[in-house]
């Protein structure tokens, strides 16, 4: 007896600590359900702007309300059981049950058309009236627009659901009734007006009386909180937070969206709904709960009255609720006896996905995000709201700019002339498509008008609208303004307007992309998208035209201007220094570096196009993941700064690229002046090719090993990108574990977009090293020109100035080595040259005569001493108007230069007939008909220019030594004559003694010193030398 009591102690214990064992799983098992629901549903409420979230749950024959968050965010009121919500939609439900209650009663027949309870209502399909049934209201097969809702007026007036249903009265509808499923909250109103012509009083006292108190639904209410204190306030969704909005009152609406009520009472509705209450109201629920199964799916699911029914194999019946401040959503599974409302105040879509995954919680399946529910464009509106305010804080920077050059006289008004009229009125007349896209911008969206669709858009979206109208105003305005006040400096005149529309142009062509896509299974009518599609691709096109022509233009421009600056930069310089420049690099400058810079218009085009569409990208990405993005910017700045240590080394090749391409100017031009002696010996002329193709060789490796250091920086960028996204792919889940699936693919499309973009970049910084090695070169250039000159200043006239004399008094000249020591000079000399003498200079080579000459014409400045005219001292820029002057060589322009030869045929063909020239040459239009002539017949017409420039005094260097005998005992015998006798003053250094006597006096240039000639000198000089 005490061992089968024994055992029946110990059996106890057993079951008791069993017992304890399951208890306390359960227990643990619970909170971990709870503590996971807790998490979601906090985590949700933060990525969709949230403030306060009732949540019921309804598991079997428990049931729980867990509340969070705030019901006023301002005065920090907690979320309770008894804090009142609208359910917007969710509101349906209620009605549903009215209508099926009076059909339960034979008030109503779901089969009768409307017109038996309004027969003044009438609709239209093409044009044709048709009869809707009770039933087509109760499942959205009306084929009343979803639109409509913008058709119900603001009103709290007692008559406001008849003024609503009369609105829509006479509606074109979408389809034939019965025939396809399109969700119109109207059809719920005309239901409540319907009840309330069968019951002779208020659908509101009805369904309170009717419906809500049977369910002991007792502070439920319907358009009005049973208590003001206890209702929440109501938020909307703008710049990136939830913000207090106080929604304007739609009476007419309150059978569809206007219920209210709290936690404690949606768990009875709930839990009424499940069949859990006993009450015998619930078979009229049921009905209620039936799917209209006479037209197809909708997202795998199908209407019921008032209620969704998912036909994705988990048997919910479920509904969701928007108003444009509250959000709402029921969901239940009958047979698992499983349910899950959520209440919120804000329009946020993230609250049927808290309801989606509390109950994806309770029933014990895996919760995934699979999508982004987005915030109804609140981000795009506010960062494009943003990029406004940016671009409107640049134009009135601009104009305060403008402003301030007008306030310093750098701007001069210019008067409403025809042009500034013109343009202006265009720049309207292109305004005005704008203006009507705006205008029809709602009805083309959704089929609303402005004042509807601000009611439920986010208030970013009134904000950027205004700010677009602001933009276009304050652009017309700025625009009329420079005009009138125009920027002095072409360059920076173009500058913004270039910036500006290859913005424009850039987002034109993300919004044309974007409309492409939207386009796809769009509900909005074609002709809104051809148009807004159109209006869009005349901005990119008409934008990238603007951008391109405009930056041809400013290149092309510029390289004028460069050209221009570089070539007056030479004509300032002095013969004497510009002997010393490298005529290679002139060419290359003046050539190769200046149309660098005019072909890096489609460098800057590409470069600013792919630059705008990254950083839009950007901006995009950092409106769903700010933090993820700023590590995304630092890898790539890390990653910029890896391949800009890359390009740097480059750039060292394509200096001395551009070093080796002016010596291969300078042999180019060495090749074309010296290729009559080149070509005398085979040997010379094999050994300057040699020169010519190893600078080209040369040339050749340098720029070979600059672009194939390119190649490889390029492809370090490109691999490096590649490494960026397997750094968002596989390391952001590490760095940010609770990021959304789709924000990770969202990033990973995105960078790979940007690959093109960014490659773009990377393509353009070759071009941009050249482009900055060219504009270095040429700015080095115009610093190193030795300007010493004012071309544009005032010359003497000396035509008709009377010459008396030119003396050298003490003129001396040295020339330096590049350490500053003399290796030659001439003088002191001192020389008188009256008017109407001849004088001869001879001496042999290296004496100095040529130094002299240019030191007489002004060429060059003496280091010592001074030349005089008439006695009075001179500047050589002076003294070489006084010179006409055929050098040995002696170059000929084909075009007549500081000669006018209108007037002048008679004279012209009597010199050229003494010159032997009149059958080989003709002027035309100022200009020699050839120069294609022997050498000594182009020393005869460099010796004609002479007789037409008719300057005071001559100088011939060797001017006969490339004529045949005959023609030189003409010009010295007789032209130089007849020039004394003109009363030149003429100089000339010859060798040919034999006309000696023809001088007055003959002057011996030797060692650098100049004395009078003596024949016996000159002999014993050339005995000496030999």
């Amino acid at each position: 007896m005490k061992r089968r009591s024994k055992n029946f102690h110990y059996s106890v214990m057993v079951m008791l600590f069993a017992f304890y064992q399951l208890s306390f799983s359960q227990s643990a098992a619970n909170d971990l359900i709870s503590s996971q629901i807790d998490a979601e549903v906090n985590e949700m409420m933060k990525e969709g702007d949230i403030p306060g979230v009732s949540v019921i749950i309804i598991n079997g024959d428990k049931n729980e309300i867990r509340n969070y968050g705030y019901a006023n965010l301002e005065k920090e009121i907690l979320v309770t059981s008894n804090t009142l919500f609208e359910l917007g939609s969710c509101t349906k439900a209620f009605t549903a049950l009215a209508v099926a209650n009076l059909v339960d009663q034979n008030k109503i027949s779901l089969t009768s058309d409307v017109q038996t309870y309004l027969p003044w209502f009438k609709v239209f399909y093409e044009g044709d009236p048709v009869n809707i049934k009770v039933e087509h209201l109760l499942h959205h097969t009306s084929g009343i627009p979803w639109s409509t809702i913008s058709k119900i007026p603001e009103s709290n007036d007692e008559n406001a659901l008849e003024e609503t249903i009369k609105a829509i009265a006479g509606q074109e509808l979408e389809e034939l009734p019965g025939q396809e499923y399109e969700y119109a909250t109207v059809n719920y109103d005309i239901l409540a007006l319907i009840i309330e012509k069968v019951t002779h009083i208020s659908f509101e006292n009805y369904l309170q009386n009717e419906v809500l108190k049977k369910i002991g639904l007792d502070q439920t209410t319907i358009g009005e909180p049973k208590d003001d204190k206890m209702m929440s306030s109501g938020y909307k969704i703008s710049f990136f937070q939830p913000r207090k909005y106080n929604a304007p009152r739609f009476k007419g609406n309150n059978a569809a969206g206007y219920v209210i009520s709290n936690a404690e009472d949606i768990s009875k509705w709930l839990q009424f709904q499940m069949g859990l209450l006993q009450l015998d109201f619930y078979e009229i629920a049921q009905q209620t709960h039936q799917r209209d199964e006479t037209v197809p799916l909708h997202n795998m699911s199908s209407y019921a009255m008032g209620w969704e029914v998912s036909l994705s194999g988990n048997g919910e019946i479920y509904h969701s609720g928007l108003n444009p401040n509250f959000t709402s959503y029921i969901t239940f599974r009958p047979d698992e006896k499983l349910g899950v409302a959520v209440l919120a105040n804000s329009n946020s879509t993230y609250t049927p996905m808290i309801g989606d995954h509390v109950m994806k919680i309770i029933a014990g399946e895996k919760v995934v995000n699979e999508f982004d529910p987005g915030d109804r464009g609140d981000k795009t509106f506010s960062i494009l709201s943003i990029t406004l305010l940016v671009y409107l804080l640049i134009l009135t920077s601009y104009f305060f700019w403008a402003i301030l050059d007008i306030v310093n006289k750098k701007r001069e008004f210019q008067g409403l002339d025809k042009s500034v009229l013109k343009k202006s009125s265009t720049m309207l007349l292109s305004i005005v498509p704008f203006i009507l896209g705006l205008i029809i911008l709602p009805q083309a969206i959704a089929n609303f008008d402005w004042k509807s669709i601000l009611v439920w858009t986010p208030e970013s979206f009134d904000f950027m609208i205004k700010l677009v109208i602001g933009a276009m105003a304050a652009s017309y305005f700025v625009y009329v303004f420079t005009m009138c006040f125009p920027e002095k400096n072409a360059y920076k005149r173009a500058i913004p307007r270039i910036v500006l529309m290859s913005i424009l142009s850039g987002l034109s062509n993300v919004v044309a992309i974007i409309i492409i896509t939207s386009a796809i299974g769009s509900d909005v009518d074609l002709e809104y998208i051809i148009y807004f599609y159109l209006l869009t691709i005349s901005v990119y096109l008409l934008g990238r035209r603007f951008v391109q022509v405009n930056l041809i233009r400013f290149a092309r421009g510029l390289v004028f201007d460069l050209r221009v600056r570089l070539v007056d930069k030479i004509f300032a310089t002095s013969y004497q220094k510009f002997e010393r420049i490298d005529r290679g690099r002139i060419y290359t400058v003046l050539n190769d570096d200046v149309n660098s810079i005019g072909q890096s218009t489609n460098i800057f085009v590409g470069l600013i196009t792919s630059v705008i569409t990254t950083i839009g990208a950007f901006i995009y990405l950092a409106s769903i993941a700010f933090w993820a993005t700023v590590l995304s910017i630092l890898l790539i700045v890390a990653l910029a700064a890896i391949y800009y240590s890359v390009v740097q080394s480059t750039n060292t090749y394509f200096e001395k690229a551009r070093d080796e391409r002016n010596i291969f100017m300078r042999l180019l031009n060495g090749m074309i002046d010296g290729f009559k002696e080149i070509s005398l010996h085979r040997n010379k002329k094999h050994e300057y090719q040699e020169d010519i193709t190893l600078s080209a060789d040369r040339f050749r490796k340098k720029i070979s090993i600059a672009d194939v250091r390119f190649v490889n920086a390029f492809l370090t960028g490109e691999s490096l990108l590649v490494v960026l996204l397997g750094v968002v792919a596989f390391g952001m889940p590490e760095f940010f574990p609770d990021m959304k699936l789709y924000t990770l693919m969202s990033f990973v499309v995105v960078l790979l977009y940007l690959i093109g973009p960014i490659n773009g970049i990377l393509n353009s910084v070759p071009g941009l090293m050249q482009l900055k090695v060219a504009w270095n070169r040429i700015h080095r250039f115009l610093e190193e020109i030795p300007a010493d000159i004012h071309v544009a200043n005032s010359i003497p006239n000396v035509e008709n100035k009377k010459l008396h004399n030119l003396s050298l008094d003490q003129i001396e000249y040295e020339y330096k080595d590049t350490d500053g020591n003399t290796v030659f000079g001439i003088g002191p000399i001192d020389l008188t040259l009256k008017s109407g003498e001849i004088t001869f200079i001879v001496g042999g080579n290296g004496s100095g005569k040529t130094t002299l000459a240019k030191l007489l014409t002004g060429l060059y400045k003496p280091t010592g001493g001074a030349v005089k005219i008439n006695n009075h001292s001179l500047s050589n820029l002076e003294l070489s108007e006084y010179f006409s002057v055929v050098f040995s060589p002696s170059h000929l322009f084909k075009k007549l230069y500081n000669i006018d030869a209108r007037g002048k045929e008679k004279e012209i063909d009597a010199l050229l007939n003494t010159l032997q020239l009149k059958e080989k040459v003709k002027i035309i239009n100022n200009e020699y008909s050839t120069i294609d002539l022997s050498a000594g017949q182009r020393k005869r017409l460099a010796l004609f220019q002479c007789y037409l420039e008719n300057s005071p005094i001559y100088l011939f260097d060797e001017w006969a030594a490339d004529q045949d005998p005959g023609f030189r005992n003409f010009f010295y015998r007789t032209l130089l004559p007849e020039m004394k006798a003109m009363g030149k003053t003429i100089i000339a250094i010859t060798h040919d003694d034999h006309y000696f006597d023809v001088a007055d006096t003959v002057y011996e240039m030797r060692e650098g010193q100049l004395k009078q000639y003596r024949k016996e000198l000159a002999i014993e000089s050339v005995f000496s030398n030999e």
